[in-house]
């Protein structure tokens, strides 16, 4: 007997830009999607006023999202109908929500579904970083199918470059100094009920043990594969929160990268020797802004009392919260954010030491323009008897000067080239 169900592939990207978070800046960026793209349209956004804080909301800004495609695919003898949702958020990141509705019959069926479609996805992905030069390092040894074609539904790098364009060309956002590459996304299945075929063919005994049941054993939730057997409502509901703490899950990876960005920028200034204090100082500053507004967005990540005014949100937010796993994330991202604040301080220290001995020179160079202004004035001293001259004890304590200046300058000089 056929038996449908759906998989949900949200994949999350970064857009490497910063916005100012207003409902001005939402609409300008919605506004300039659908003239970029009028075949999209937009999805309604709503939030349960039972369940949410109004402060809260006062200060989230929700995600803008558009359905831009429909497209039925054959995989083998099974029918597949792919539909993508895009969605867009001012912390910086763009999700493309995969939503494959799929009719099987057999387990076999849906493992080969299921492969075919993450190939889909990962061969068009390794195309889009190839092209970007970031398909490099340990990546190379993946081994991947080769397919030619690729269903155009897949071709995110393509919609990805299209909206970067647009910000940039209407001067929406600025531009971060490192862009994440990568993306990332995981596989949620969902089916009628838990009696269904579909969710016997998902529900391994393996699976069954290592997952956590949330909604009256309805959900089973898993690192990496989760599978909903509830009502279509519950389930939108689940798939909301989901995507919001994935978002979050995210952001935290690329404040992880961008820390290792600035870290091996800070390497290359101390060891190259190109350090400039100001420029320094400036970084240093920025630094101290982004380890602020980092810290200050992943404060609600974890403390769900703050969103939600409804246990049931709560439970379920802290059950996808724990396996995900958003907490290690977090304090990876805090770790990370500490070792840049160490580093920039250590290469200002290393700056000033620089700097000190560039001062100390330069008050050499001033006591040996003053040497030599004094032996200038060795001939009026002694009223124009030269014959004075020998007997003075001036021009030995001039020599003596110039010796010990010269002596200072070139052990500076030395120092400073060994350095």
């Amino acid at each position: 007997m056929t038996q449908s169900l759906t998989i949900h592939n949200p994949i999350f990207y970064d857009l490497g830009r910063k916005f100012d978070r207003s409902l001005t800046t939402l609409q300008q960026v919605k506004a300039l999607v659908k003239a970029t793209f009028p075949h999209w349209s937009e999805k309604a956004q709503g939030f349960e006023f039972q369940a949410y804080n109004f402060s809260y909301l006062s200060l989230h800004l929700p995600p803008i999202a558009f359905y831009v495609a429909e497209t039925p695919l054959k995989i083998g003898d099974v029918s597949v109908v792919a539909n993508l949702v895009v969605s867009i958020r001012l912390n910086g990141t763009l999700c493309f929500e995969y939503c494959f509705e799929v009719e099987v019959d057999k387990h076999h069926q849906l493992d080969d579904v299921v492969s075919v479609l993450q190939s889909y996805v990962n061969i068009a992905y390794k195309r889009d970083l190839q092209r970007k030069g970031a398909f490099k390092n340990a990546m190379t040894q993946i081994a991947l199918p080769e397919l030619s074609e690729i269903p155009s539904i897949f071709a995110n790098g393509d919609i990805i470059d299209q909206i970067q364009s647009m910000l940039s060309q209407n001067n929406l956002g600025e531009q971060n100094d490192y862009v994440y590459p990568y993306q990332h996304g995981r596989l949620l299945f969902s089916c009628d009920s838990k009696e269904s075929e579909s969710a016997k063919l998902l529900l391994s005994e393996g699976f069954v043990r290592s997952a956590q049941t949330v909604c009256n054993g309805e959900i089973y939730l898993d690192t990496w594969k989760t599978v909903i057997t509830s009502e279509a409502s519950s389930r939108n509901l689940f798939l909301e929160l989901y995507l919001e703490n994935l978002n979050n899950f995210f952001q935290c990876q690329i404040w992880i990268f961008q820390c290792e960005f600035m870290l091996s920028d800070i390497e290359s200034k101390v060891t190259t020797k190109e350090l400039d204090y100001e420029a320094l100082n400036a970084q240093a500053t920025a630094i101290e802004n982004f380890y602020f507004n980092c810290n200050r967005q992943m404060i609600n990540f974890t403390n769900l009392s703050i969103p939600f005014k409804n246990d049931y949100y709560t439970e379920l937010s802290k059950a996808i919260v724990d396996a995900i796993k958003v907490k290690q994330h977090i304090e990876q991202t805090e770790k990370h954010l500490s070792a840049v604040k160490e580093h920039i301080n250590i290469a200002k220290i290393h700056t000033d030491s620089r700097t000190e001995r560039h001062t100390k020179l330069l008050k050499l160079l001033m006591a040996l323009n003053l040497s030599a202004g004094i032996a200038s004035l060795i001939p009026s001293s002694l009223d124009g008897d030269i014959t004075k001259f020998s007997s003075s004890i001036l021009p030995p304590l001039v020599w003596v000067t110039f010796a010990v200046i010269a002596g200072l300058i070139l052990y500076l000089e030395t120092r400073n080239k060994k350095d």
